[in-house]
């Protein structure tokens, strides 16, 4: 075992005793993977509550646009995750968008949703140092790419970082009961362009949730709700389009609030 991933375990399996952390040891295994078979992007470490955490960072190929996604995987799984995540993150750099692909904090293996819960603080600390690490490098416009429980993650984080991010895309957000997930809420507080992608549209409980986020999210004017196929390919491709869409949409609407207290100010002079 590397000095690294001794650290990790380590000091990871302390904190996850005392205050319910992270599980130090599986992400030390993805890590120690990850850096044996990436091939596309560079591994950047980042820092969240004394924890150092691994990230992937794909430039895009576009040197002048300032435009980046942080990607965040589904739960028990890892930042280059194929075929979903490592396509996100290596395919919309092809498209204007950087990307910063996240591990995010772990549960043990067999671990339900609700079991993450507990994570979401730790979760947010990790979306900040991203954040931080992306305005370093002067990107201008912050997207979030959520897949399952990285979704719900990123939903319930939008409120502390409105600020910083542009716009929100889910991808298959889970459908849980649980009051710790304030999904609905967290909808309904939501201002920034949101792609709700939901995958299984057939099954009636996935029906039934995506009716309630929909009338959550009905003052939204940049929401979005798209019934997908389980297709891979076809959701990264959905995602990079409506980010494009989303963001000239938002651009136009912001200039126009900005012009409309000029207009009245001049009717008001000319009255």
């Amino acid at each position: 075992m590397n000095r690294l991933k001794y650290w990790l375990v380590f000091i990871g399996g302390f904190w996850s005793v005392v205050c319910g952390a992270t599980d130090a040891a599986r992400e030390a295994d993805y890590a120690e993977r990850i850096a044996a078979t990436l091939n596309i992007g560079e591994i950047v470490w980042l820092q969240a509550n004394e924890r150092k955490f691994l990230s992937i960072y794909t430039e895009t190929e576009y040197p002048d646009i300032k435009e980046a996604a942080i990607i965040l995987h589904d739960k028990g799984a890892h930042p280059d995750r194929k075929p979903l995540i490592h396509g996100l993150r290596t395919e919309l750099p092809k498209h204007r968008w950087s990307t910063l692909a996240l591990q995010m904090p772990l549960r043990e293996s067999g671990a339900e949703a609700e079991d993450y819960f507990d994570l979401f603080v730790e979760a947010t600390a990790r979306l900040r140092a991203a954040i931080n690490f992306l305005e370093k490098k002067e990107y201008e416009t912050i997207a979030i790419v959520g897949h399952g429980m990285g979704a719900l993650i990123a939903l319930q984080a939008q409120s502390a970082l409105q600020d910083d991010i542009k716009a929100l895309a889910m991808i298959d957000i889970p459908v849980t009961g649980n009051r710790s997930a304030s999904t609905l809420e967290w909808i309904r507080q939501a201002e920034l362009p949101i792609l709700d992608l939901l995958v299984g549209r057939e099954m009636p409980i996935v029906a039934v949730s995506a009716a309630k986020r929909r009338l959550a999210a009905k003052d939204n004017t940049h929401y979005r709700q798209v019934s997908i196929n389980d297709d891979e390919a076809m959701m990264v491709k959905r995602v990079y389009s409506w980010l494009r869409r989303a963001m000239e949409a938002f651009a136009s609407a912001e200039n126009d609030d900005e012009k409309e207290p000029a207009k009245n100010e001049a009717d008001i002079q000319g009255n």
